[in-house]
């Protein structure tokens, strides 16, 4: 999907019981459309739908987005903000937990979500994805996503935008990056996980990133999420879909953390030490001080020394142990480059070396005997 179909779609809001249907052109594959009938699988009115949730920004791989998804006690939805940024990312995103048993969506068209974007009036210069699991268990590689298109703001303030999202439009993928001739989804044995993720990254078979990405904050309010199914693609059937909210049951954040392999629980405090997250955020604050506001590095550490505490015992102790750290992983990542590293990268130009040299006195010798 191009950049112009991105932001040429075209919304028309049809009042509902619970806010907007909406609707985009159907030159995009993931469409927006009403539902004949529709069962909320998350109700954000009850606060204890939150807690089913986690949160899976780019920091996983390095990057320094961040985003949350919030109860509001007060208010009918949950909000999800952060701010995406490009630096060694591009994506923010929530999913839940993985289910303890398979959701049904057998008599079910697709998925659809009731939300708000609030924060600016370009959506659209944003990827929006949700994503679905077919297999059991939080690292299932059958990992299916289907890009839609967000709607602007409704003018009314008590009105939501319903996205519908058809199963059939959702696809193989790893990361961004679409699985070639990978099998369509197949959701008659359930599906054990939904997620949604806001990306500068398009669905495509090669890395391919959005033109005009707007980076920065972002704040969509999200008021329920659940299944529907379309009156023309299933009105022979007797079964009905569930009346009422489903109770979905998950597995706790504990539990998923106790089932990860051995090998990544003992490397698990390791990795976290040396892919820091706030190591990575400090990194990107301490280029922007230092380009924007024209500060050296040592100015750049004494500001923010005395950002961290009005202390200055506390805070020039949390200074040392940041420079520890610090070193510590120079350290580390330079001999991973020296041990590691750079005898893989010498070892594999002496095999293409060879190879050539070889290549190259066979067809010297077919020459010569010719």
């Amino acid at each position: 999907m191009n950049e112009e179909n991105h932001v040429a779609e075209a919304f028309v809001g049809v009042p509902t019981r619970r806010g907007i249907v909406s609707y985009r052109d159907p030159a995009i594959h993931s469409f927006l459309h009403a539902a004949s009938s529709q069962t909320p699988i998350f109700d954000f009115a009850d606060p204890s739908a939150i807690t089913k949730f986690d949160r899976i920004d780019d920091a996983i791989m390095g990057g320094i987005s961040t985003s949350v998804l919030r109860e509001n006690t007060s208010k009918d939805y949950a909000t999800w903000s952060g701010v995406c940024r490009t630096d060694g990312g591009g994506f923010c995103g929530f999913r839940t937990l993985p289910f303890l048993e398979p959701l049904n969506v057998t008599n079910a068209s697709g998925l659809y979500v009731d939300c708000r974007f609030v924060s600016d009036d370009e959506p659209e210069r944003r990827v929006w994805k949700m994503t679905v699991r077919t297999e059991a268990g939080f690292r299932g590689e059958q990992v299916y996503q289907a890009e839609f298109a967000m709607p602007r703001r409704p003018d009314d303030d008590k009105e939501y935008s319903r996205v519908c999202v058809p199963f059939k439009d959702f696809q193989l993928v790893r990361g961004p990056r679409l699985v070639p001739d990978g099998p369509a989804i197949d959701v008659s044995g359930g599906i054990y996980q939904v997620g949604f993720t806001m990306s500068k990254f398009q669905i495509a078979a090669n890395t391919t990133e959005l033109e005009n990405f707007r980076d920065g904050y972002f704040d969509l309010q999200i008021q329920q999420i659940g299944m529907y199914r379309e009156e023309k693609e299933n009105s022979a059937l007797d079964a009905p879909l569930v009346e009422g909210i489903i109770n979905v049951q998950t597995e706790s954040k504990e539990s998923t953390l106790r089932k990860r392999p051995v090998l990544l629980k003992v490397l698990g405090p390791v990795l976290k030490f040396f892919f820091s997250e706030k190591a990575s955020r400090r990194k990107r604050a301490m280029k922007l001080l230092k380009e924007k506001r024209g500060l050296s590095r040592i100015q750049a550490m004494v500001m923010g020394a005395k950002m961290r505490s009005k202390n200055p015992v506390q805070s020039y102790s949390q200074l040392i142990a940041i420079l520890f750290n610090d070193a510590a992983r120079f350290l580390f990542f330079n001999i991973l480059k020296i041990c590691v590293v750079y005898p893989i990268a010498f070892f594999r130009r002496s095999i293409l070396f060879l190879s050539a040299a070889t290549s190259g006195k066979k067809m010297e010798v077919n020459f010569q005997r010719e």
